[in-house]
């Protein structure tokens, strides 16, 4: 980065902390961004969380950060969220990092990869005898057998109070082993707890040797009794000379001040990064860019290549989370007021939706807005955010868990994708819920790590300009314009600049051209046809995919969208060109209409093929001609070809390997066409709909 540019945007952050720290506002932030592999072709790169690579590039990365940003740190796989459908919980590769004191000085000990070990069965067995030894539960172990009787791993019945540590009788023996459920996940998740006899306590410590790795499996404990017994396993590797381990389970429940965890979690097609909440965006951006090289250096990045040559973010996004160190400091717990004014400033302004997130938007996406869903969500979000205006007396989470819970949705009613995530916030249906954090989802990963920062700096600036003047304007009634307009890039970032002017009117001194790469990389010019005293721009625009209807596929049902669509943006440099001249699309004459001195139209058409998919009656459309015709001759004077797909073959030969390939591919799909110059087209004159001004839908100009 420019060190002039770097410098301005230390200064607006510089300013955006120096008022927070004046009026004691502790506003954390933390992220969530998603890594893939270069060449993603299997189903954990693009639909599954989980399969057989992932987990290797979990480690190597978190062995990268260990080495050089968390010396000391604790090397740990727990297991989270389980998903209808899944066989397996999703695995959570955690870095867990003291600044007191080293929790695993013995780095080197650990697995960081997903090649065989090294030990064999006497090697795990010897180590759980050293452990309940030093526990002073030697007697207390159980052999484990899988259904067939085939030995699995030892355990131990324990339980844990205030320090002290002390066995538990289970109906079990050495000669009667605990028969596991089927499976491949760690015994500790394979335990037949609901034989056990009512009131038993169902903690247990387990160790067991697979493929070569000791997998230790650590039952659910406080703080202070997880860190007395990572010190005694630590000396019980040490004394034993192991290597090749691997720590698993439960993290600490509670966790003292000093104790950064940063999670590498299994999320579907990506490698998903739980950024560790810091207290300044500086902070942040330290932590994100360390993450990133850590990242490259196992092989990982932030980018997609398409078969088209086309560069998205990796698909899994990029959401930024804020909140509180605590629930006494939360600023949206201390002054429940300013999440309605949070969301009546994001409803105001499209761009926030649209502008950072993938190309594929609208009700369909993994982040609608809210008043992209039932018509009256809107109305009913109007009077939630004048309910909690107005409210007196105490506002807790669970009221504003009420207050927003069914209206921040998806179409389907879940919590979890909408464009304002308040799924963490107070849900206490979810083991991580009550976590005060308010989550931003319409965001994705960008080629450069420098922009994706800067991204974050712009959302902790608007926070900071909303707690100085809350926002209390009525909710806006957009209607069709919404995507009529704000789905073309021209208009997007005529908001961000209107954003940006009222942050400097605030004090905060945010310029727009520092988000310049994001419209580049999510809006760039797929090709330019250049005419006497001009040219037409087109400009890769953002599409919405309808919701198909649900669909039984074995014992689930699901819903798919149409994806066989695509828009764009089309801008003509000089309004007076088409005093004699016009454009044709496909042969309909393009309805430009001025904005600020240009001429605009969006273009949507039917881009491939899809199965379901609407109107089966439309071909497909592209190639796009465009012909540039003299009014008086009616003759084409300049034309250009625009391919969605591979121009020379219905097929491509995999993934672009390189930004040079991707770039040839994209380059190859615009064409001149001076087949076309000198004829004497049928002109079509558009049909629009009053639903899209702005935009000329191809797939209703069919010529009959």
């Amino acid at each position: 980065m420019n060190p002039d540019k770097r410098e301005a945007i230390e200064k607006c952050a510089r300013s955006v902390e120096e008022y927070l720290d004046s009026k004691d506002i502790a506003l954390t932030m933390g992220g969530e961004p998603t890594f893939i592999v270069a060449q993603p072709e299997t189903p954990e790169w693009n639909v599954a969380a989980m399969g057989p690579e992932k987990l290797g590039y979990a480690r190597r990365m978190t062995a990268q950060l260990i080495s050089k940003v968390y010396p000391g740190a604790l090397a740990m796989q727990v297991f989270g969220k389980w998903y209808p459908g899944e066989p397996l919980p999703r695995w959570n590769f955690m870095t867990l990092h003291s600044s007191l004191e080293p929790l695993w000085p013995e780095t080197e000990r650990l697995l960081f990869d997903d090649v065989e070990g090294q030990n064999g069965t006497k090697h795990g067995k010897a180590l759980m005898q050293s452990l309940a030894k030093k526990l002073g539960l030697k007697k207390s172990i159980l052999p484990a057998v899988e259904v067939d009787g085939k030995k699995a791993g030892w355990v131990l019945p324990v339980d844990c109070s205030d320090g002290q540590w002390s066995a538990v009788e289970w109906p079990y023996s050495k000669d009667n082993a605990i028969e596991l459920f089927g499976g491949d996940s760690p015994v500790g998740l394979r335990l037949p707890l609901d034989d056990l006899p009512e009131g038993c306590s169902r903690s247990a410590l387990t160790v067991e040797v697979r493929e070569g790795g000791i997998e230790i499996f650590i039952p659910p404990l406080e703080w202070g009794s997880f860190s007395h017994f990572i010190g005694l396993l630590s000396d019980a590797v040490v004394e034993l000379d192991l290597r090749d381990i691997v720590i698993c389970g439960y993290g600490p429940s509670e966790t003292q001040g000093a104790l950064t965890t940063l999670g590498l979690a299994a999320d579907p097609g990506v490698l998903e990064v739980n950024l560790p909440p810091t207290a300044t965006w500086v902070e942040y951006d330290r932590v994100l860019k360390q993450c990133a090289q850590a990242a490259a250096q196992v092989k990982l990045q932030l980018t997609k290549f398409q078969l088209n040559g086309v560069v998205y973010g990796t698909g899994g996004g990029s959401h930024l989370a804020f909140g509180g160190p605590d629930e006494t400091r939360n600023p949206f717990l201390v002054e429940p007021k300013r999440i309605a004014s949070l969301l009546r400033y994001w409803q105001h302004h499209p761009a926030l939706s649209y502008f950072f997130t993938g190309q594929h938007v609208g009700p369909g996406s993994q982040a609608p807005r809210v008043d992209e869903g039932p018509k009256h969500g809107l109305y009913e979000l109007e009077v939630a955010c004048e309910g909690l205006e107005n409210m007196q007396g105490l506002i807790d989470g669970p009221l504003i868990d009420q207050f927003f819970k069914n209206l921040l949705t998806d179409s389907s009613g879940n919590t979890h994708r909408a464009e304002l995530c308040f799924d963490k916030f107070h849900n206490i249906a979810a083991p991580n819920g009550c976590l005060g954090i308010v989550e931003f989802r319409a965001f994705e990963t960008y080629g450069d790590v420098d922009t994706m920062s800067v991204v974050a700096l712009f959302v902790r600036t608007i926070l900071a300009r909303l707690f100085k003047a809350p926002y209390k304007r009525k909710l806006k009634r957009f209607g069709p314009q919404l995507h009529d307009r704000y789905f073309l890039p021209a208009f997007l970032w005529e908001d961000i600049q209107a954003i940006c002017e009222d942050l400097q009117k605030h004090g905060f001194d945010f310029d727009s051209e520092w988000l310049r790469p994001v419209f580049e990389f999510r809006c760039p010019t797929v090709g330019s046809l250049v005419v006497p005293g001009g040219a037409v721009d087109v400009r890769q625009a953002f599409e919405s995919w309808p919701l198909m209807a649900e669909e039984a596929q074995g014992s689930s049902t699901v819903r798919v969208v149409d994806n066989s669509s695509d828009r764009l943006q089309l801008t003509l440099s000089d309004s007076k060109l088409l005093t004699e001249n016009m454009l044709l699309v496909n042969g309909v004459e393009v309805p430009f209409k001025e904005v600020d001195g240009r001429m605009i139209c969006g273009l949507r058409y039917k881009s491939a093929s899809a199965y379901p998919a609407l109107h089966p009656h439309v071909p497909i459309q592209s190639p796009l001609w465009m012909e540039w015709v003299d009014r008086k001759s009616g003759k084409t004077t300049h034309s250009a070809r625009y391919h969605y797909w591979n121009p020379k073959s219905l097929v491509y030969e995999g993934r672009p390997k390189t930004v040079k390939a991707a770039t040839k591919r994209r380059e190859e799909r615009w064409q001149s066409a001076e087949d076309l110059i000198g004829n004497q087209p049928e002109v079509t004159k558009a049909k629009l709909a009053p639903e899209f001004q702005y935009t000329l839908d191809l797939r209703r100009q069919l010529r009959v």
